[in-house]
């Protein structure tokens, strides 16, 4: 029997989550197995192990793939030529699919924040995507820090509480709109008429209500309708839209 071949810690994970991503798109994330990764990645069992212990390991570890993607795409947004508030509405004008790693990202996020699957992913794969987390927080909250260090946001008390508030915020709706999105447009999907895929409208309720939770914070420059649709321009202009 040939020897098998030498791979690095790096090249064996993307051969095994590459083989895993083959499998959960030729099953689900609820169906596929260990044992079928290991057969697409030519790889044993054992070596599959060494990397991911159980089928929680590899949603946690496709999922940090696609935070990390995402948050590449955040720290985009946060450096182009708008006002704060105007990036901020960026997030939420992105089109999905510029965000999307996977058909069924979706999918993972769910599982991924299932207490259940979290309790059952091994603690390497947990640690990485708080990491991923944390790293990302920083991006946001710099941002913010440096909006207010330039007079942008006017405050001077209880920065770290403003910023955290506006942060979580943001996120919140940001993330949100997608729920809501798929609910509105259920029948349109069902039937043919309409995709979740397409970008927000710039007049969106959604974006109509972050837009008032922005302009409720003491910024030098308020959110307009100039500022949405520059920032939607500016995403068309990125490719990100």
């Amino acid at each position: 029997m040939a020897p098998a071949p030498k791979y690095s810690p790096q090249q064996q994970e993307e051969i095994i989550l590459s083989a895993a991503v083959d499998c959960i798109n030729e099953s689900s994330l609820l169906d596929f197995t260990m044992s079928a990764v290991s057969k697409k990645a030519g790889l044993s069992m054992g070596s599959i192990y060494k990397l991911v212990q159980c089928k929680e390991d590899i949603i946690f570890a496709l999922a940090t793939h696609v935070f990390k993607h995402q948050c590449s795409i955040f720290r985009q947004v946060m450096a182009m030529e708008l006002t704060t508030p105007e990036k901020m509405i960026a997030l939420m004008l992105l089109s999905s699919t510029k965000n999307q790693v996977y058909p069924f990202d979706s999918h993972l996020e769910c599982f991924s924040t299932n207490e259940l699957v979290i309790s059952r992913a091994s603690e390497l794969w947990t640690d990485r995507m708080i990491r991923s987390h944390e790293q990302c927080k920083h991006t946001f909250d710099q941002c913010m820090n440096n909006a207010a260090a330039t007079g942008e946001l006017a405050i001077t008390e209880n920065l770290e509480q403003i910023i955290e508030e506006i942060n979580l915020g943001c996120w919140a709706l940001a993330v949100g709109s997608e729920s809501v999105k798929r609910v509105i447009q259920l029948k349109n999907i069902s039937d043919g008429t309409d995709s979740v895929n397409a970008p927000i409208v710039t007049d969106d309720f959604m974006v109509k209500s972050l837009q008032r939770l922005l302009n409720s914070y003491p910024w030098k420059k308020s959110l307009d309708a100039a500022g949405i649709e520059k920032a939607a321009a500016e995403l068309v202009k990125q490719g990100l839209r």
